[in-house]
């Protein structure tokens, strides 16, 4: 139950934060963002500031986006997109847990997705559909 106080903490932090009109994030980018505690199943953000990279699916505005978090460990499931980062660092995105996600979260961007895989993500997720 301490993890759930402490995000509801920070996340009244982040709420009360003025909107950072220097961040401009894209399709395709990776951003370190603030995922928060979440319930079941729910991909978590780790670390005191509950803290994820995401990758930004589609933006909708400069305030709000479809995300797909990222994770360290690759499986072979349908709903996880293995690759290799920049870094040389094995990544999933992991597509069963795309959620819409306000702007205040994203903290810092990392890196871009080369194009090539952006467009064989995105066609998986459409096959989910």
């Amino acid at each position: 139950m301490n993890d759930f106080n402490s995000w509801n903490e920070l996340k009244k932090k982040i709420e009360a934060e003025k909107n950072n009109p220097e961040k401009f994030p894209k399709e395709g980018e990776i951003w370190m963002s603030n995922l928060g505690k979440n319930i079941g199943y729910e991909q978590n953000g780790s670390g005191d500031n509950f803290s994820r990279p995401v990758l930004i699916v589609k933006k909708f505005n400069n305030r709000m986006f479809w995300i797909a978090p990222l994770s360290t460990k690759q499986k072979k499931f349908d709903f996880y997109f293995n690759y290799i980062d920049p870094n040389n660092q094995k990544v999933s995105v992991i597509l069963a847990q795309m959620k819409l996600m306000s702007i205040k979260r994203l903290k810092r961007k990392l890196y871009d997705m080369p194009d090539p895989l952006l467009g064989a993500i995105k066609q998986k997720l459409k096959s989910f559909l």
